[in-house]
């Protein structure tokens, strides 16, 4: 086994060359964990995985921490011995039951400067104070990578690497902006792939009892030109995607009961991963209701939201 940490060269990722100091207790517990991840996941990692890892440490962990997950639960997969050489594959593919599920891994940044990044906030002790959650630029974030790994898994499919049975599965990390979006009332994918807006709830000003709540309707993420439609999961174009494994685990945040792993099922999907499959911490499925639909965290069993 290979030394996750045995790389040299410009353009080291800050985090990378930190953590392969040292120096600090935090930096060596991680830096242990890490490579005990790395001596498991190795097997099944692109031969380029080293020299991507010290250069964006965020991305390519969430790749090794879901691919250690995948096995910790008992799945098989595909090992980089057996997988495509030219013109590349998926990051990771779970071989079950005779078929492939191929997974492809993104985490998005904060974006460009404009008013659509998502800008992190002054600490109070340097002047900062109260600041509005960028809820909307997560959207868009989030969005982005969505549109990104679906053009892609559509190529795959175009060039035979995925075959018309195989399950295909976008996996997106909130990790590098985690700390400002929350999972409740629902996990930010939701209101990126369905037209669901903000929570709202009635009160009776008499009784104080709740008459109704809910979420509005939202049909795009605004933005100054061109809004993005958050429908891509009600919209046949994308019934090539299976479901999105969406986490905001981070190396800093490893608790999945804080930043649970939520599966959600695109209900539209013309090669559908089976529900309650067995690795997810929540799951959505999303079914027709007249002329809405109701999405409901079935690990949960309790009605999540509607969207027209």
């Amino acid at each position: 086994m290979s030394d996750l940490f045995d790389v040299d060269g410009a353009n080291l990722d800050r985090g990378f060359e930190n953590l392969k100091a040292a120096e600090l207790p935090i930096e060596q517990q991680l830096h242990a964990m890490l490579q005990e991840m790395w001596e498991r996941y190795e097997p099944y990692a692109d031969p380029d995985f080293r020299q991507g890892f010290a250069r964006d440490v965020d991305g390519r962990f969430w790749e090794m921490y879901l691919g250690c997950t995948l096995l910790e639960e008992g799945r098989t997969l595909l090992p980089v011995v057996e997988r495509q050489r030219e013109g590349g594959q998926p990051d990771l593919c779970v071989l079950d039951d005779g078929r492939r599920i191929w997974i492809e891994a993104i985490t998005p940044n904060e974006g460009d400067a404009g008013p659509d990044q998502i800008v992190r906030p002054v600490p109070i002790n340097e002047g900062g104070g109260l600041f509005a959650v960028p809820m909307r630029q997560a959207q868009l974030r989030t969005s982005s990578a969505f549109w990104t790994k679906a053009q892609k898994i559509g190529r795959y499919i175009e060039q035979g690497v995925i075959a018309p049975e195989d399950t295909r599965i976008i996996a997106i990390s909130a990790s590098r902006f985690g700390v400002y979006v929350a999972e409740q009332p629902l996990p930010l994918i939701m209101t990126t792939l369905f037209p669901i807006g903000d929570a709202f709830i009635t009160i009776d000003r008499e009784t104080g009892n709740v008459l109704e709540e809910g979420f509005h309707p939202a049909p795009f993420i605004e933005r100054e030109r061109n809004p993005i439609p958050r429908t891509a999961f009600l919209d046949e174009r994308f019934a090539d995607i299976s479901g999105v494994i969406w986490s905001r685990i981070s190396l800093g945040n490893l608790s999945r009961r804080l930043r649970p792993i939520t599966y959600v099922h695109n209900p539209l999907a013309q090669t559908p991963l089976p529900s309650n499959w067995g690795i997810w911490d929540r799951e959505f499925v999303t079914t027709p209701q007249g002329d809405q639909w109701e999405a409901n965290d079935i690990l949960a069993q309790a009605p999540a939201a509607e969207a027209s």
